[in-house]
């Protein structure tokens, strides 16, 4: 049976089951059905189309006479099919509102704000990347002389992104040299995007500047590492003890396996990048998920960005029980004010 031929009754029950036991983590029986619900229908026929239900795969008896829980195609049909976006207290708006407007000038601690707003909000692990910025423009360039030996070199992008490398040299530079190249580079640099900025431009240095390559080329390569950090987009995870305040996951043994899996922020890095690519609300439910230390879990991702264009990406990592339709009114509303502060601080930059 294709899922677009459950009929009303079997939809209505399977969103029923799964609602009480996402609220409950208890399995659901006909009894408790028939109480909560005004179905209009005894006890046996519930249990008739429940059988149904199972043998089609939506739901579970996990031992001999026990209610039923959802499967993960049950819980497919139900974020696809059933479920209703839940609207946010005005509490919880309230909380992200105040908690976005802190003031913040500078684009990673935004991100790791957002973060702990996703998992305080939602009660679940948050995952966050922040944006891809080669597209950010570069603001300056500053050397600074920390002494005779030592030279910091400082480079600011949009957003008050700010990265910095110190370089040792031999030959002594005097401040009429820093000041000169300072000049100089910001000439040559500043009001570039990140990724218009390589060794060649660099080059570009007007020739009457009488400089040792010895201490102009450290600096090269310094600017460049400098460019190529605020390119890198950072990742962020929040609440990972989260999981452990959920019954599914009372057991030490299980409990420490999700634990350690969570834990291996590269692995979660990639699974979120991977969602990214997909440009939309995405969903993975339990054996959904590559990796078997996922089979209890969901993950719901969604990218973030201005018009037409796509930043980066914010989700959050709970157990396949989760409160769906809660998770996706919270981040998207998270997403629609983290839109906002980006624009403000980059505008048409990024």
């Amino acid at each position: 049976m294709a899922w677009d031929e459950l009929n009303e009754r079997k939809r209505f029950i399977l969103k029923s089951i799964i609602d009480d036991y996402i609220e409950s983590a208890q399995p659901v029986g006909s009894r408790t059905i028939a109480r909560k619900h005004e179905l209009g229908l005894g006890s046996a026929t519930i249990r008739n189309e429940m059988a149904d239900l199972e043998e089609l795969g939506y739901i579970t008896q996990p031992h001999t006479s026990a209610g039923r829980i959802p499967s993960d195609k049950g819980y497919r049909f139900y974020v696809e099919n059933l479920m209703q976006i839940h609207s946010l207290a005005k509490e919880e708006i309230e909380m992200i509102r105040k908690a976005m407007n802190e003031k913040i000038e500078e684009i990673n601690h935004l991100i790791q704000r957002v973060s702990t707003i996703i998992s305080n909000v939602t009660g679940y692990t948050a995952v966050v990347m922040s944006p891809q910025l080669s597209r950010a423009v570069i603001k300056s360039v500053q050397l600074m002389a920390i002494d005779e030996k030592r030279l910091l070199v400082v480079v600011v992008a949009g957003g008050g992104i700010v990265h910095n490398r110190l370089i040792r040299h031999d030959s002594v530079i005097d401040e009429s040299d820093i000041a000169m190249l300072n000049k100089a580079f910001n000439i040559i640099i500043s009001g570039k995007t990140l990724d218009q900025v390589s060794m060649p431009v660099l080059r570009e240095l007007p020739r009457d500047i009488n400089v040792s390559k010895e201490v102009i080329f450290p600096i090269f390569e310094a600017i460049e590492d400098c460019v190529r950090k605020i390119e890198t987009a950072d990742f962020y995870m929040d609440g990972i003890t989260n999981i452990l305040n959920y019954p599914e996951f009372s057991d030490l043994i299980k409990a420490r396996e999700v634990l350690d899996f969570l834990k291996e922020k590269e692995i979660i890095h990639q699974m979120v990048y991977e969602a990214s690519k997909k440009q939309q609300l995405d969903f993975k439910i339990g054996s959904e998920n590559e990796y078997d230390e996922m089979k209890d879990l969901s993950i719901i991702t969604t990218v973030y960005g201005g018009e037409g264009k796509s930043y980066g990406t914010i989700g959050v990592i709970g157990p396949r029980r989760m409160t769906y339709g809660k998770v996706v009114s919270s981040i998207k509303y998270i997403r629609e004010l983290l839109n906002r502060e980006l624009m403000k601080m980059f505008g048409d930059d990024l």
